[in-house]
């Protein structure tokens, strides 16, 4: 079946991809979908700069262009900065936060309170409480868009990311 050509091959890519991939899984863990993330970060970054340096297909370029947005997007996703993002306006209108925590009637637990130095009012605090959901809201669309637009790409172009 195999030949020993192909057998020290194999073995040849089997420790390669084994110093490869060490670091990924050993981050890895299964108790949260972010974890799937840099793995498909790193397996869409290999394929990428293979494709893009020595594929042979007709459209190897623009395949590899796609697989770099994919790789961008996945990015982001890790960083996860889309709260810093979203609540930029937030923190413009009403200031820094000051966080506090309050001992509730359960001493196992506590109320964590936001204030902001532009709240004075109630109003300000009826105000400030429906922007901050808004923001809360935005942080949720942005993740969801770049989600959505990764394995929109995905679902279309993978087929057709080989060499």
């Amino acid at each position: 079946m195999f030949n020993i050509k192909d057998r020290i091959r194999n073995t040849k890519y089997g420790v390669k991809n084994l110093i490869t991939w060490l670091p990924v899984i050993w981050k890895d863990r299964w108790w949260d979908s972010y974890f799937i993330y840099p793995i498909l970060h790193k397996k869409l970054s290999m394929m990428e700069s293979t494709i893009r340096k020595y594929g042979h297909h007709i459209n190897a370029e623009r395949d590899a262009d796609k697989i770099k947005v994919c790789v961008l997007l996945l990015k982001r996703i890790m960083d996860d900065e889309y709260s810093e993002m979203a609540f930029k306006r937030h923190e413009e209108k009403w200031g820094d936060s000051v966080m506090s925590f309050v001992k509730t009637d359960n001493p196992n637990l506590s109320r964590m309170l936001i204030e902001y130095d532009s709240v004075k009012t109630e109003k300000d605090e009826a105000e400030e409480r429906k922007d901050f959901r808004r923001a809360m809201e935005h942080e949720d669309y942005l993740r969801k868009q770049d989600i959505d637009t990764l394995f929109k790409i995905m679902s279309k172009q993978i087929s057709s990311w080989w060499d």
